[in-house]
């Protein structure tokens, strides 16, 4: 009888196990898909409402998989599919995954595409260069006043955010820190017209120092909306749209001067829309504007524009300029 018993209950703890083995699990990471493979509802009913398909070069977030050990169905986020979460087969692409349930708040602040919202970083390159950080680098060897960013903010990066992680929502793919100098990076694939938009507008791009290899393993791996090229098109864009709004040229007029907050933000709103200049931050070092951090509301796309995007609600102008700030010229002070 006893050993009856003991063999029924070898036979329940291995049938549990192996069934909790074969049980779906909440996971997360990022899919990067490397075919254009259907994305079903039901997995076993291959249901596909709206005949969705993966973008391949896109990254997807992910949020279960069929089973714990060695799956072969992952169950992703499409954005632009109604319902969004959708099952993929596992050799549609490249993976990068923790299997498991109650994720921590701090594993939810590196998964891809849990952002609500997003900053535009900006910055006065002359000012930047001014500063320890940027002096050294050898975009501020630079002193051609005639120079895109000697006379327009500078990108310094597009920024998806998540409200609970603060600043440390980042690394949402396969590098999950700072390797220390940016170059170290994994080198990035673009193409030519958009490596060439790209140096325009951030000058590290062009020489060398390597800037957009951190900003799209630090922030935008952690958006699954917008393939590696998109993303800086959209980044670049938005730029230029800042910049040709009419706030461009202002900063150029004021070069060597003091500019007040207040006539700043008078542009800003002159140029992008009432109230827009509550969407903005400005950073000052010392006497000087260095960034502009722009808030935006939603998910951008190359199509956007730029003043329907900044988010004016519950938002108010924020600065540690004092009131009035220096227009930094190209080239170091003496």
């Amino acid at each position: 009888m006893i050993k009856k018993i003991k063999f029924v209950t070898v036979f329940l703890v291995l049938f549990v196990l192996s069934n909790s083995l074969l049980a779906s699990s909440p996971a997360s990471g990022t899919f990067t898909a490397t075919q254009s493979c259907e994305a079903f509802v039901s997995k076993n009913k291959r249901t596909n409402p709206g005949d969705v398909q993966l973008s391949i070069g896109q990254t997807y977030g992910i949020i279960e998989v069929n089973k714990v050990n060695d799956p072969s169905w992952y169950r992703l986020t499409v954005p632009d599919a109604q319902p969004h979460e959708r099952w993929v087969a596992e050799n549609c692409g490249q993976i990068d995954v923790k299997i498991g349930g109650g994720s921590s708040g701090n594993n939810k602040c590196n998964t891809a595409g849990l952002e609500d919202s997003y900053v535009l970083a900006l910055s006065w390159q002359p000012a930047f260069c001014e500063t320890s950080s940027g002096r050294s680098k050898p975009e501020c060897q630079i002193d051609d006043k005639n120079a895109y960013q000697a006379n327009n903010f500078a990108l310094h990066g597009l920024w998806p955010n998540r409200q609970e992680c603060g600043t440390k929502y980042g690394f949402c793919g396969e590098v999950k820190n700072n390797p220390g100098h940016f170059c170290d990076y994994p080198q990035l694939q673009l193409f030519t017209d958009v490596r060439k938009n790209l140096e325009q507008v951030m000058p590290s791009a062009a020489a060398g120092s390597c800037l957009q290899r951190h900003e799209w393993f630090k922030h935008g791996t952690c958006q699954t909306n917008l393939t590696i090229d998109e993303y800086f098109e959209v980044a670049v864009n938005m730029t230029r749209q800042f910049n040709a709004s009419g706030i461009g040229y202002f900063m150029s007029r004021h070069i060597g001067e003091t500019v007040t907050e207040a006539a700043f933000i008078a542009r800003i709103n002159c140029a992008l829309g009432q109230d827009t200049h509550k969407s903005i931050e400005l950073k000052c070092q010392g006497d000087n504007l260095v960034d502009v951090y722009i808030h935006l509301t939603d998910v951008p796309d190359n199509k956007a524009d730029l003043e329907t995007l900044m988010n004016r609600e519950n938002r108010t102008f924020k600065s540690n300029c004092g009131g009035e700030f220096n227009v930094d010229p190209i080239g170091f002070a003496h």
